[in-house]
C-alpha cells in the first residue's frame, strides 16, 4: 500500500515540474499580493512538510521539528516554512531569494526524493500510528498527496496573479 501512496506522491510531483515550466526567476520569491505567499515560499513549506515528517526528530508530538536533527539538508528546510502564520510574518533569508526557479524546482524534488527514500527504509506498518500525525501511516500519506497538490495549485495561481504564462492546468 505505501507504494502505491508514492506512486500518487511521484505524481503530484509531477505537476509540481509543470508548475515551474517557464517560471521567470525574478518571480520565485515575489508575493502576488500581502497575504498570499511566494511559489519559493509554497516550495520551501511542501519540502518542511515531507522533511520534517520523515527526516527528522519531531519535537512535543508535532509536525515541527528541530531542522538541525533533519537527515536531509537545504535552504529549503527552514522552520519559517513550517506554517503559513510563521511565513507570512517573515521575509525568506538572502540565501532563499537568490535562487532561481531551476534550483527552488530542482532542491524541492531532491528533498522529496530524499525523504520518501527514508520513509521507504522505515516501511511502517500502514495501519500504525504515524508520530507527530493524528492518525495512521495511512491517513498521512493521504493528506500529503491532498497537501502538495493544493500547494502545487497555488503556484499556479500565484504565477497567474503576476501575470506569467503557465503551462497547460
Amino acid at each position: 500500500m505505501l507504494e502505491t501512496y508514492l506512486d500518487l506522491l511521484d505524481l503530484c510531483y509531477f505537476e509540481v515540474t509543470e508548475a515551474f515550466k517557464g517560471l521567470a526567476d525574478e518571480n520565485v520569491w515575489k508575493r502576488p499580493a500581502p497575504g498570499l505567499l511566494s511559489i519559493g515560499e509554497l516550495a520551501g513549506h511542501a519540502a518542511y512538510a515531507d522533511a520534517s515528517r520523515f527526516a527528522g526528530e519531531a519535537v512535543d508530538g508535532s509536525s515541527l521539528t528541530d531542522l538541525s536533527d533533519c537527515k536531509i539538508k537545504s535552504p529549503l528546510l527552514d522552520e519559517r516554512f513550517s506554517y503559513y502564520t510563521k511565513n507570512i510574518e517573515i521575509t525568506p533569508t538572502n540565501e532563499q531569494l537568490t535562487m532561481t526557479a531551476a534550483q527552488v524546482e530542482s532542491e524541492l524534488l531532491r528533498v522529496h526524493r530524499e525523504s520518501m527514500a527514508y520513509l521507504r527504509e522505515l516501511n511502517p506498518d500502514m495501519e500504525a500510528k504515524a508520530p507527530h500525525w493524528g492518525g495512521s501511516y495511512r491517513e498521512l500519506m493521504k493528506y500529503l498527496v491532498f497537501h502538495i497538490a493544493y500547494h502545487t495549485g497555488q503556484m499556479y495561481s500565484v504565477r497567474h496573479l503576476l501575470g506569467e504564462e503557465t503551462p497547460d492546468n
